[in-house]
């Protein structure tokens, strides 16, 4: 049986369909890239806000209107999670529904065989990446107990769950062995890993991770900021195997939109994890993201925002309008901000980070930097495209080589950027490295 995936939302949903895929190669299921060639589609869904719920079931009806007669269309994860019952309902087009922690039933579905009620199953042995095989996502926990008033995932993906640090370390010696390069920490935060244990925490198993053999590199994301200390900023610091990148989403900046939030840091906290930083790591990109218009938002309140920018100097920002989510603490209340002033902020915000993000990156352009060669570039014709060590997947921008000999595969190679055009930078390899 043929089998096609469309892999939506983060990157957390990204690993849970890896170690489907894993699974299903180990039943010896056919993976294809087309979906009209399919005998089945998976659609694994984000739900996290509605505009993910919308791009969920616009792929379902794509989907729906280009496969195969015969077919079975498949949707699973964090959309089923939150809207199973309203969703089996209203989209009788989908043949199985199956949500957060259970996509090894679609196997069983797909055999023919009863669907038992089983324990929720967010690992596997068999994984099976599907980005470039130079980099893994390393999954160490599973659910959130922060509770923000505008999240949705405790509901959806439940409390902390962390992962059994002897798994974390198994997965993560294995990916090295299959030539992974980087290994990307993600949770929903990954700060708080081990919490919910006695004992091992975050830096624990950080030293455990960088004492593997091999030539590699950690990358952290989902690093809450009350969560950040000396003591981390400290570790990645003086370890080589840890990459001086720190995504670190603060939502905002005014204490008493944070308090609303139910963020667990307050200004004072923020600032002082990003003067540290840049006192401590010089040379560290720092990445974040802050949530716009969020009810009761005052012009004022949203300026704190613009200084913190401008004094702080985040590398790469992301900028998000306030959702209202059915469901969280926030969908109550009042002082909802018009969204045409909502699109002004935002777009006010996005040419400060601009030019931000744009200096810095002349700046890089002194030092030979460390790429990776992913594929041809699917926007420029004859050139290939890939990022720079300094640049997370899918988030920062891309790296277009224009320049040089490559050939040693996805590399490692040193070059140097030419030219910047935000937010990419167009780069000439000078050697591969090693």
């Amino acid at each position: 049986m043929k089998i096609a995936f469309i892999s939506l939302g983060c990157s957390k949903n990204q690993s849970d369909l890896e170690y489907l895929i894993g699974d299903m190669v180990a039943e010896k299921f056919s993976i294809v890239n087309t979906i009209e060639k399919a005998d089945a589609i998976v659609i694994n869904t984000c739900g996290f806000l509605q505009s993910a719920v919308k791009e969920a079931i616009d792929n379902i009806f794509d989907v729906v209107s280009k496969k195969k007669k015969g077919a079975k269309v498949i949707v699973s994860g964090c959309m089923v999670e939150r809207y199973r019952d309203e969703i089996v309902r209203e989209i009788p087009e989908v043949d199985f529904f199956t949500g957060v922690g259970e996509l090894h039933n679609i196997i069983d579905y797909l055999k023919g065989e009863d669907i038992k009620k089983k324990v929720k199953r967010y690992y596997g042995k068999k994984r099976l990446l599907v980005n470039p095989p130079y980099y893994a996502y390393l999954k160490i926990a599973e659910g959130c107990n922060n509770r923000c008033s505008y999240c949705t995932i405790p509901s959806i993906r439940g409390g902390l769950v962390s992962r059994d640090m002897d798994d974390i370390i198994e997965e993560a010696r294995g990916l090295l062995s299959s030539g992974v390069k980087e290994l990307i920490l993600i949770s929903q935060d990954t700060t708080k890993y081990g919490l919910d244990k006695s004992g091992s925490g975050l830096m624990d198993l950080l030293e455990k991770i960088t004492e593997l053999d091999g030539d590699f590199k950690v990358r952290l994301l989902y690093l809450n900021p009350d969560g950040v200390d000396e003591k981390l900023i400290d570790f990645v610091a003086n370890n080589d195997k840890i990459l001086k990148y720190f995504e670190i989403p603060v939502q905002h900046i005014n204490d008493r939109i944070l308090k609303l939030m139910n963020r667990r840091s307050d200004s004072k906290k923020i600032k002082d994890v990003f003067g540290y930083i840049r006192e401590k790591v010089s040379d560290a990109f720092i990445r974040t993201t802050f949530i716009v218009g969020f009810p009761s938002e005052t012009e004022e309140e949203f300026e704190e925002i613009a200084t913190f920018i401008e004094q702080y100097k985040p590398d790469y920002s992301g900028f998000f309008p306030y959702s209202k989510e059915e469901g969280t603490k926030a969908f109550l209340l009042n002082g909802e901000v018009p969204k045409r002033v909502v699109r002004q902020r935002i777009s006010k915000l996005q040419k400060l980070q601009r030019k931000i993000t744009i200096d810095r990156l002349k700046m890089m352009k002194k030092q030979d930097i460390k790429i990776f060669v992913e594929k041809p570039s699917e926007d420029i014709p004859f050139i290939f495209e890939g990022r720079a060590e300094f640049q997370a997947p899918e988030i920062d921008g891309k790296t277009y080589i224009i320049d040089g000999e490559i050939d040693n595969g996805y590399g490692p190679y040193i070059g140097k950027i030419k030219r910047v055009i935000y937010p990419d930078i167009y780069c000439a390899i000078k050697r591969s490295e090693g």
